[in-house]
């Protein structure tokens, strides 16, 4: 069968999947704790399958293999290992949201330190980053759906993802984990018959590292000397922080039906998400084993081309496939969370009258069009040439954590305007360092913290 009629035959099965699931999504009788949270009923396995798609999103797949083949295990080093370290605080996190109901996590830091503006610096925050991660997600998925519809690169092949997001994200949290429990699946399923089809190239992981050992030694070595090995660390400490603070990740938590469901989640998801990192770590190791000579700069075309070319349809397939599904899967959840942010926590709110009985749907329908609206600004965003993908992440992720890393895992030690005015000036500074300065958001991010721990952690007039 010609290679065209496959990937047509392939995307259009992912759509058709894609409509017929999402769209029992859908109710009637919608109010906005369940278009948010789900009506918190989510089981575990549900849970487990929206949290572990969210994780991999277009930055994992194609960002993750992409740095692995240009420097190796430093790659894996800086990046999984801090993703995953990021797990390890979390199930401190579960009792703490699900002990004051909230709809978002600006909202529970309003209430939880008492000052309404850190909702409003929240949701901005939010809005911010999410809305620049989607950037990615927009990249990736025009990227790798040009290249199998063999369309132009750029606003058309970009739009599909728009429309594939809107649709996913229009039902609200239902929707959402019902399209990330398919994508997961896609996702899963993809990277492993990649790996395996990699394998089968060259035998085995431990006869590609011997190849590589002859041709680029260097990147068997995390730690071939003291300054990569302080970058690795950084990194790795860096996007841990990011991801332990995260508020999608938080969300999950909140809309779990039970509390052992959440606590079930977190103890499940590093089988998941190791086994994807495993299989991406060999395809990246494979790659570069396969094309010693490649350029500094590559991106999610480059990426389609290279394993397209390099894997057996049955293994290369599969993993286009999957880096639709981790593109949509990522973009939905955080779109949905950026409308919280603007409506929820950023625009003022009428109480709802008891006699006003479209009082909630017509802030729903609000929430459709700033949907709408987050999403087409970040398909423009996405037509800019803006820095790589991982810089983006770096960047959102980071802004993540200054924002909500102290205020959701330790005790409050300040008065609500200090609060405010600590975590203000430590969104300054990182804006300041990491627009200005040679350092890296990570880097910058670390100072950052460390000027609001001074102030949160350190004996003072909390109470004062």
């Amino acid at each position: 069968m010609p290679p065209l009629l496959l990937h047509l035959g392939a995307f259009a099965g992912y759509t058709l999947a894609l409509l017929l699931l999402t769209g029992q999504a859908f109710a009637w009788n919608e109010t906005r704790s369940l278009f948010y949270l789900g009506g918190r009923r989510t089981g575990m396995w549900m849970s487990l399958a929206t949290f572990c798609a969210t994780w991999m999103s277009a930055a994992s797949v194609v960002g993750f293999t992409l740095w692995m083949m240009q420097d190796g295990f430093r790659a894996f080093g800086g990046s999984v290992n801090g993703w995953l370290l990021g797990l390890v605080p979390m199930p401190l996190l579960v009792f703490r949201l699900r002990r004051v109901r909230c709809l978002s996590l600006p909202e529970w830091l309003a209430r939880v330190y008492g000052d309404e503006r850190l909702r409003r610096l929240g949701g901005g925050a939010l809005l911010f980053a999410y809305t620049l991660y989607l950037v990615i997600q927009f990249r990736a998925f025009g990227a790798v759906a040009a290249h199998l519809l063999q369309l132009p690169l750029g606003f058309a092949a970009a739009a599909l993802v728009y429309l594939f997001v809107l649709y996913t994200t229009f039902g609200g949290y239902p929707s959402v984990v019902r399209s990330d429990a398919l994508n997961l699946c896609l996702i899963l399923a993809g990277v492993t018959l990649a790996a395996g089809a990699a394998i089968h190239l060259y035998g085995s992981p431990l006869a590609t590292c011997r190849v590589l050992a002859v041709r680029a030694p260097e990147l068997l070595n995390p730690w071939s000397s003291w300054r990569e090995g302080i970058t690795t660390l950084t990194l790795g400490l860096a996007w841990g922080l990011g991801v332990a603070a995260n508020p999608q990740y938080g969300v999950r938590l909140m809309a779990a039906r039970r509390t052992r469901d959440a606590l079930g989640m977190l103890c499940a998801a590093p089988l998941f998400l190791g086994w994807i990192y495993l299989c991406l770590t060999v395809l990246g190791l494979v790659g570069r084993a396969s094309f010693p000579h490649i350029p500094q700069t590559l991106d999610p075309t480059a990426f389609a081309r290279l394993f397209d070319g390099t894997l057996p349809v049955w293994g290369a397939l599969p993993l286009l496939v999957a880096v639709l599904a981790a593109a949509v899967s990522t973009a939905n959840s955080q779109l949905l969370l950026a409308a919280c942010s603007l409506c929820h926590d950023l625009l003022p709110q009428r109480p709802l009258a008891e006699q006003d009985p479209f009082g909630e749907d017509r802030f729903l329908l609000q929430n459709r069009l700033a949907i709408v609206a987050i999403a087409t600004v970040s398909l423009v965003l996405s037509q800019i040439p803006l820095p790589g993908i991982l810089a983006l992440g770096r960047m959102s992720w980071t802004v993540v954590a200054v924002c909500f890393l102290f205020p959701l895992y330790l005790p409050r030690r300040m008065a609500p305007k200090q609060t405010f005015a600590v975590l203000a000036s430590a969104l300054g500074v990182h804006a300041l360092l990491s627009t200005l300065s040679p350092l890296t958001p990570e880097t910058s991010m670390l100072v950052a913290l460390a000027f609001e721990g001074t102030f949160w952690i350190l004996p003072g007039r909390a109470g004062s």
